[in-house]
């Protein structure tokens, strides 16, 4: 295991962190305070990104982040995720983005010295995953115990499931190319068709085994849009038509 105490002398400012937000100040106030408690001597600059006219937000960003570089980014009305997310994106100037959402905490590291060791090493890891393993996703735990680099992982199969395992925005590092390669995430869907989009193209994710970041929100929005989105006209032709891309390529790719 790499130690995260040498981290200063060993890395260099190459990764921006990207924080999404929705109408969250208590959530995204706890998640602040939690990032920059932490080591970020690897860290260029965090770009926060409200997808929301709230008029609280701003401030609570800049309290939380009056000592640390940043960018604060407000839509002036609700954009959705993925296209908050590819104008935070659009401003990052780093080799590596650690992605992060409004409603995380992070006891004791962000890990980027080990995501980066695993990602330079595995180049089908699309992003490390820093979940605790007390609330681990199903996708997690069915990922394959590994060492990369010297680092204790598990690594998620692309083909073990059609639809989760090779893309998250759960907080993780991941390399800006990867972004650029495939820009922008608003031509390609949600967060579902992303990991969809990604798996057909022999991406995975990796599982940091001393992972301990905290989820600490739940939005009951996201149920109500899942919803919405199986409504949608198109929903079931497109989902049949995912299923069938993953069958061929679980026999073929």
């Amino acid at each position: 295991m790499l130690h995260r105490g040498a981290q200063t002398q060993t890395m260099t400012k190459d990764t921006t962190i990207v924080l999404t937000s929705c109408k969250r100040p208590d959530l995204l106030d706890q998640t602040l305070q939690s990032l920059a408690a932490r080591d970020l001597s690897a860290v260029k600059r965090i770009i926060v990104i409200e997808d929301s006219d709230h008029p609280g937000i701003g401030p609570i960003v800049s309290n939380r982040l009056a000592d640390v570089p940043h960018v604060f980014l407000q839509n002036d009305r609700t954009c959705g995720q993925i296209a908050s997310i590819d104008r935070a994106y659009a401003l990052v100037d780093t080799a590596y983005i650690f992605h992060c959402e409004d409603d995380w905490l992070f006891p004791t590291s962000l890990f980027l010295e080990e995501s980066r060791a695993v990602l330079d090493a595995q180049p089908d890891v699309h992003a490390v995953m820093l979940r605790a393993w007390g609330e681990a996703t199903d996708a997690q735990n069915q990922a394959c115990p590994a060492r990369v680099a010297g680092v204790a992982v598990r690594l998620a199969g692309p083909k073990a499931h059609r639809r989760w395992g090779s893309f998250s925005f759960n907080p993780g590092l991941r390399r800006t190319s990867d972004y650029t390669a495939h820009a922008p995430y608003a031509r390609i869907g949600p967060e579902r068709d992303l990991s969809h989009y990604f798996k057909l193209r022999g991406f995975r994710l990796a599982y940091l085994e001393a992972g301990d970041v905290i989820h600490i929100g739940f939005d009951p929005t996201v149920k109500t849009d899942e919803i919405r989105r199986k409504k949608a006209r198109g929903f079931l032709l497109k989902s049949l038509w995912h299923r069938v891309q993953f069958a061929w390529f679980r026999l073929t790719g």
